[in-house]
């Protein structure tokens, strides 16, 4: 039997447009998009978050506090026969339970992955559930503790007619936080890469325009100087390293530009 699994985050920037299918993932399959289903309230969590505030400034008299929990997203696995509705009432009696509001309902089987060996697409059927962390009519936020939590896998379990999950995966990510954080790293890596060339360019320049100085501006004696104590100076050795191998790379082009030519 199938393991059924489901983990609470605070929901990510990312979270929205990831669920509505806004952005391109290299683990969806554009062609099964169209299976997957979303219910429930699309307002942008922002203004959602807001409108929160604003209640619990009203309801308590004070504000919310800077690590309060707005909203919260739950992801739970299914199996491939589950339908769109039978999932939806799964959902819907989740909240009448736990008294929670149910903000979305995003039904992902688009994604998985290729098995490296045989080839085969090996799907991961899950569905993000939001859920507002703020109680509406009091102000004050949901609090689930460890005997909750339990109650709520077994619940999903229960519900799916699937195996219990283990009872601590906190040594394991979530899929939630799993994605996230692949999706933040290549985020930095992107970032990283345009700042690389960015500052490759910037030293380029800066190089140029100091040999021009260097060559037209000083004289003999203060070009020795120079020179002098850039070979007693720390970084002198990596600098001379640096400025030969570009020496030799360039020689090198320069040789098979010569070869191509004749």
């Amino acid at each position: 039997m199938e393991k059924s699994s489901i983990h609470f985050e605070n929901v990510k920037p990312t979270s929205q447009s990831h669920n509505l299918r806004q952005r391109t993932f290299d683990y969806v399959r554009k062609d099964l998009t169209k299976f997957n289903k979303s219910y429930g309230n699309m307002k942008p969590h922002p203004e959602v978050i807001e409108e929160l505030k604003k209640i619990i400034k009203e309801k308590t008299g004070r504000s919310a506090q800077a690590k309060a929990k707005f909203l919260i997203e739950g992801v739970f696995l299914f199996k491939k026969d589950h339908t769109n509705a039978e999932l939806v009432e799964v959902v819907n009696n989740f909240g009448k339970k736990f008294n929670v509001s149910l903000k979305e309902l995003h039904i992902h089987r688009d994604e998985g992955h290729y098995d490296k060996t045989t080839n085969e697409w090996k799907p991961n059927y899950h569905a993000h559930l939001v859920v507002e962390n703020i109680n509406r009519e009091t102000g004050k936020s949901v609090k689930w503790d460890k005997e909750d939590l339990s109650r709520i896998q077994d619940y999903f379990a229960e519900a799916l007619n699937m195996q219990r999950g283990i009872k601590s995966d906190r040594k394991h990510l979530g899929a939630l936080e799993y994605k996230v954080k692949k999706e933040q790293e290549q985020l930095d890596k992107i970032q990283n890469e345009k700042l690389a060339v960015h500052n490759k360019r910037t030293f380029e320049i800066q190089g140029k325009v100091f040999t021009e100085y260097f060559l037209k501006t000083l004289n003999s004696d203060e070009q020795k100087k120079y020179l002098e104590h850039l070979k007693k100076h720390p970084l002198g050795d990596e600098y001379f390293k640096i400025l030969n191998k570009q020496e030799q790379e360039h020689e090198k082009q320069k040789s098979k530009t010569l070869k191509y030519k004749r």
